[in-house]
């Protein structure tokens, strides 16, 4: 376990975990499930959905596939997270009792894992402190790991950044990113609201810009927040640089709203199965979306 300095006093230092004993390689590895999936700070079951997907896979004639996890309102909960003293910070989501952290969930999963948190969840202190933020969950090995700073809008947000693969595997680029709910009173509050959210998505789409000399593969999921409807400008300056995934009919948060998305840029010669958005939520308040990859060493 590794924790990295962060500037921001109200919130915990970012973690990185690596896998005591990397999981085994199987001769003939199964397809890459990559989950986008707003967690709901911990009442989604994760063991439960990848349970669920491996029956899956196995159903129709695939091997064990390994998973990316692309996880929003994930949470922290450790005395790392230090005292807010007097500074305003966002109200408490309760996690469920059972309900794991992610440092926990890293561990018993024994994958890879990189959180960054974006603001505070509530006023605890000591070792009930907690911090909520996006997380990038992984079968496989992860590296080159980066945060992007959102613009602020109500609540600070971070994007992050990483890439995966190896041995096994060609190396993927993943980012995952939790737009605002809406702006600030001074700016329009709700009706503001996409405005600010397409800024955020400039950000995210200028630093994959960047970054997208080497030519990686890239896959890019989050909570978007699209409470103004899908053809908010945000989904369209993401779908410029990359390709939208669609899940097909249906709501992604209970709400009856959709508000998650898949992008992918991937080489013509990858297998990419559709989209799908699972029935169940797990527990959330959202439902997972899927993206089944087979790259052509399989």
């Amino acid at each position: 376990m590794f924790f990295s300095k962060n500037r921001h006093n109200a919130v915990g230092p970012p973690v990185e975990h690596s896998p005591r004993t990397p999981s085994f390689i199987a001769d003939n590895p199964g397809r890459l499930l990559v989950v986008s999936w707003n967690v709901h700070v911990g009442h989604g079951n994760v063991p439960a959905l990848l349970k669920e997907l491996s029956q899956w896979e196995a159903a129709l004639g695939h091997s064990q596939p390994d998973f990316v996890l692309l996880l929003q309102e994930t949470f922290r909960r450790s005395e790392h997270v230090p005292d807010p003293g007097h500074t305003r910070v966002p109200r408490r989501i309760r996690p469920p009792a059972s309900g794991m952290d992610i440092v926990e969930l890293a561990r018993s999963l024994d994958w890879w894992m990189y959180y960054v948190p974006s603001m505070r969840n509530g006023r605890l202190v000591g070792e009930h402190a907690e911090d909520r933020g996006n997380a990038i969950l992984s079968s496989l090995p992860m590296s080159f790991m980066e945060q992007v700073e959102l613009p602020i809008g109500i609540q600070r947000r971070v994007a992050l950044v990483a890439t995966l693969g190896g041995s096994h595997r060609p190396l993927l680029r993943v980012s995952v990113a939790h737009l605002d709910t809406r702006a600030p009173l001074r700016k329009g509050s709700v009706f503001g609201g996409p405005s600010l959210r397409n800024k955020q998505a400039q950000t995210i789409v200028s630093a994959l810009e960047k970054l997208s000399g080497d030519g990686l593969p890239l896959i890019f999921g989050g909570d978007l927040n699209t409470h103004m409807g899908e053809r908010e400008a945000s989904v369209e300056t993401v779908a410029k640089i990359i390709h939208r995934r669609h899940h097909g009919p249906g709501a992604t948060h209970r709400s009856g709203l959709v508000l998650d998305y898949m992008f992918a840029r991937l080489p013509d010669d990858w297998e990419v199965g559709k989209c799908v958005r699972m029935d169940s939520t797990f527990g959330s308040d959202h439902h997972p979306l899927v993206l089944p990859v087979a790259d052509t060493g399989n």
